[in-house]
């Protein structure tokens, strides 16, 4: 059977699904709130950028450290608690927002708080379908999920800039303060039982290895899990610093064509146009995606994939008029959705099962960081050296990303 009519089939899977889109939509709304409300009440871009990058920092940092609670903690607990922390974080913001003329040291401590409690849901989303839905459907249901949370990127913008202009940024704190409480709530009443299961390195989640489950007998197998760090820490190192290289391209991609417009003397217009339909491509590569049944292997399925997206940003040397440019992102975002769905199930595979959300958090936090260092890195090298450097450099560092997960891989199919 397909894995997609495997998933519609599985009803326990719905509800959870549609809980934890409820209660991840603040992932979209929230740090475009920060930048908006701080500036509407302040009157300074600078300070509300600051406040952005201290949130989105605190995000990359906490995630470890809720995923490390997540491993040694009954996890509806720690999600319970992080997610009480971030209703009251942001119901707070909403009343100093609202009130106006707040100190700059309150809102960045607001914003360390907010970026901080975020509730580690995509990880338990995650985790739920491992446990609910066969190996062979995983990949799917990944993509699908995948697909989900760019659709709450893509979206969390426009309701932001919506809601800010009819009524004001207080309303949208509030407002994802609900969600995330009736959201959470909604996750953990429907997904709860699955995630009170112990993640037993014996007996659930196979041994990390590619194909599967191991069929090593008993002996064999808990001689493996008396060390499995130590087995183990290489590939996941490995893997998770090639998250971090490959998140770095397209923001660099962005900053490197805002450069391209002042050097042209033309209108930044272009480029939103061009970003706005590498997500849209992104979404269609999530839902085609997951619609095919794949064969290969899921490292070989990553690297085939990096490659055709890195050798498409190599055709933006040339630095082509916008159309062009605008046509070959639409192309590059076709492989956004399927490679975040493959990071994570590939680091699925590669966890140490008393680590596993730890794992998967280290995932996450890298690619956060990757994504906004990305941008950093592509203004600064694109604004000291030209546009195409900034090009070139970005498609460079896919290369590396791939180069450098391989050991990873090797790790995997000797097991």
């Amino acid at each position: 059977m397909h894995p997609l009519r495997v998933i519609a089939a599985e009803r326990a899977i719905r509800p959870v699904l549609f809980w934890s889109f409820v209660a991840r939509l603040p992932l979209g709304l929230v740090f475009e709130a920060l930048l908006f409300g701080v500036q509407k009440t302040t009157g300074s871009l600078a300070l509300a950028g600051t406040v952005t990058g201290v949130a989105s920092l605190c995000t990359a940092m906490a995630a470890p450290l809720q995923g490390r609670l997540l491993d040694r903690t009954p996890k509806p607990r720690i999600i319970t608690c992080f997610a009480a922390a971030q209703v009251l974080t942001l119901l707070v913001l909403a009343g100093v927002v609202y009130a106006g003329d707040a100190p700059a040291v309150l809102l960045i401590v607001l914003a360390a708080a907010a970026g901080g409690t975020i509730p580690s849901v995509t990880a338990m989303t995650r985790l739920t379908l491992k446990r609910t839905l066969p190996s062979t459907s995983l990949n799917t249901a990944y993509s699908l999920d995948a697909t989900s949370l760019e659709i709450i990127f893509i979206a969390g913008p426009t309701l932001t800039a919506l809601g800010t202009v009819l009524w004001d940024p207080a309303v949208i704190f509030a407002g994802s303060a609900a969600l995330v409480l009736v959201g959470t709530g909604g996750f953990l009443a429907t997904a709860g039982e699955r995630l009170r299961e112990p993640l037993a390195g014996t007996a659930e989640g196979g041994t990390g290895a590619e194909d599967g489950p191991s069929e090593r007998d008993t002996a064999g197998r808990d001689a493996d899990y008396a060390s499995p760090l130590r087995r183990r820490r290489m590939p996941v190192i490995w893997f998770v610093a090639a998250i971090a290289l490959s998140a770095l391209p397209l923001g660099m991609i962005e900053s490197s064509l805002i450069q391209l417009t002042v050097e042209r003397q033309t209108s930044i217009a272009p480029v939103g146009v061009a970003l706005s339909v590498l997500s849209a491509g992104s979404l269609v590569g999530g839902l085609v995606y997951a619609a095919v049944s794949w064969r290969a292997r899921p490292s070989v399925q990553f690297v085939a994939l990096s490659l055709l997206q890195a050798g498409l940003l190599l055709l933006l040397l040339p630095e082509p008029g916008f159309l062009a440019i605008t046509a070959l992102l639409a192309a590059v975002g076709l492989f956004v959705v399927p490679l975040m769905s493959l990071t994570f199930l590939l680091l699925d595979r590669m966890s140490p099962p008393e680590n596993w959300a730890q794992t998967q958090s280290w995932g996450g936090a890298a690619n956060t960081a990757g994504s906004a260092a990305g941008i950093a890195l592509g203004g600064a090298v694109a604004g000291a050296s030209g546009s195409f450097i900034g090009i070139l450099a970005a498609t460079g560092i896919a290369f590396v990303s791939i180069a450098v997960a391989l050991p990873a891989f090797r790790a995997l199919s000797d097991r």
